[in-house]
């Protein structure tokens, strides 16, 4: 066999080997860039077809998006709040698993003259008399456009999820108050 031939081939070889050994080491790296997809309890792969109920906040629950419309009134400024109220609440609250995931659809926070994080409050009530918040909900654009964004709650929300934070409910709000907002409870 000619030398340069056998020089080819060993180097085409080598080549090759570096090749694969790239395609095992990074392709399954690729699936971490860009859009998610859902997979178990990964995180959803998010685009304005989601976003069926048009315009408004958005949670992300056992493998569907659903549409927040009505918000709770926790307690009124500068009062204490109500423990009746507190228990109505609490009682409303709408049930999520570990998990749950927040996205704002058509809202474009870069254009509302808001100052993130204080757009958006987290807020905890631990029992029937005490409210504790405003934690704020960072602000974390998904899309390009600036149509899409998810709403990421203080890592307060992983002790809650857990039990190891006591409470009755937590509820986000738009305004970073903890007056009224969408109540929500852990399973």
């Amino acid at each position: 066999m000619d030398q340069r031939v056998l020089t080819f081939s060993v180097l085409g070889i080598g080549v090759l080997a570096l090749v694969i050994t790239g395609l095992v080491f990074f392709l399954p790296s690729l699936g971490t860039l860009g859009p998610k997809v859902v997979q178990g309890d990964g995180p959803p792969t998010v685009g304005p077809k989601d976003f069926s109920d048009g315009i408004g906040i958005y949670y992300f629950n056992d493998g569907k998006y659903n549409f927040l419309i009505w918000k709770k009134k926790l307690f009124a400024p500068e009062a204490a709040p109500v423990e009746r109220d507190i228990a109505v609440a609490a009682e409303q609250a709408i049930r999520v698993k570990k998990g749950v995931r927040f996205y704002s659809y058509g809202l474009d926070f870069s254009k509302l003259g808001l100052i993130p994080p204080y757009a958006m409050g987290f807020c905890v009530a631990r029992d029937a008399k005490t409210i504790e918040g405003i934690f704020p909900i960072r602000i974390k654009p998904v899309d390009s456009q600036g149509q899409i964004y998810e709403l990421v709650p203080p890592p307060l929300i992983d002790d809650l999820s857990s039990g190891r934070v006591k409470h009755l409910f937590w509820a986000i709000n738009y305004q970073y108050s903890c007056n009224d907002g969408w109540v929500f409870k852990f399973q």
